[in-house]
């Protein structure tokens, strides 16, 4: 019938009209596919940053340095990351002083110490609460002495305790460094981590007095050497990760008072090179804490 063949004649054209439109289409596909400008254009690409340890010694060398011409003294510093530990300048090879109150304090705790000899021995430094946490270990443990060292073992950190007047034992600034990162991950650290935010004002320099930074100090005349030493160290927190960090200032000078400035320049600059080598991914702060 005539109705049937303009149908089927009407069906022809269309799918020709198709079959040019789909040549036409894959044309302008084609062109733009050979466009110069897209095929030199570049291509996205994720980098992540390569960490770069010789940058944080050589900013740690400079804050060392810098410090030491400004003051006259000897100094030293380190920070740790958990695995990492970089240190510069002095070891802190002398007298440690009243830093080592922290792990009596975390060793004392362990053994049921009372949280207000606590407060006493970190808060304000106080000699006479600090010997009696360090005689609760003793009477516990039978040698405070074996159990302190042992306690900075299990975490990586290693110090020769002296019996008899605890102020005198030495750790060397890069121990103390990885024992304040540990600190938070210690269950019997747990409380004197939170009174080290709580330093009385007038001990609060240096580390104490930098934010998301809690830190101990101890201080004092070596009169053998002659020579005045301030030391500190503790934990610093970068976006909920953290960073252990130490310090020591030895000068001439009778008091406090005298290294005091020098600590407070030293400390500024640790600090903003822990944040700056966190946040470039030179140091790997710690996050999480080992299973032990």
């Amino acid at each position: 019938p005539k109705g049937h063949v303009e149908v089927g004649q009407s069906v022809k054209n269309i799918r020709l009209v198709v079959s040019l439109l789909a040549a036409l289409g894959l044309f302008t596909m084609s062109a733009c596919s050979s466009d110069p400008k897209i095929e030199d254009a570049p291509v996205p690409t994720t980098t992540s940053a390569v960490p770069d340890p010789a940058e944080v010694r050589a900013q740690l060398d400079r804050a060392v340095d810098k410090t030491a011409k400004k003051y006259h003294a000897k100094v030293g510093v380190a920070i740790s990351s958990g695995e990492d530990t970089f240190a510069a300048g002095d070891k802190g090879e002398g007298p440690v002083w009243s830093t080592i109150k922290v792990p009596i304090a975390v060793a004392a705790l362990k053994d049921g110490a009372d949280k207000s000899l606590v407060d006493l021995a970190i808060k304000e430094s106080d000699n006479d609460a600090a010997f009696a946490l360090w005689s609760q270990v003793q009477w516990r443990e039978g040698s405070a002495e074996n159990a302190v060292k042992a306690l900075l073992d299990d975490y990586g950190s290693h110090a020769n305790i002296h019996d008899s007047a605890f102020g005198y034992s030495t750790w060397l600034l890069k121990d103390q460094a990885v024992f304040g990162a540990e600190l938070p991950c210690i269950p019997e650290a747990d409380y004197v981590h939170k009174v080290l935010k709580d330093i009385v004002s007038w001990q609060r320099v240096g580390l104490s007095a930098q934010p998301r930074t809690r830190a101990k100090s101890g201080w004092g005349l070596d009169e053998e050497e002659n020579e005045y030493t301030y030391r500190q160290f503790g934990v610093h927190e970068v976006d909920g990760k953290r960073v252990g960090v130490a310090l020591s200032v030895v000068m001439d000078g009778e008091d406090y008072a005298d290294a005091e400035p020098a600590v407070k320049y030293l400390a500024h600059q640790l600090v903003d090179i822990v944040d700056a080598g966190v946040d470039a991914g030179d140091i790997k702060a710690v996050i999480h804490c080992k299973t032990r």
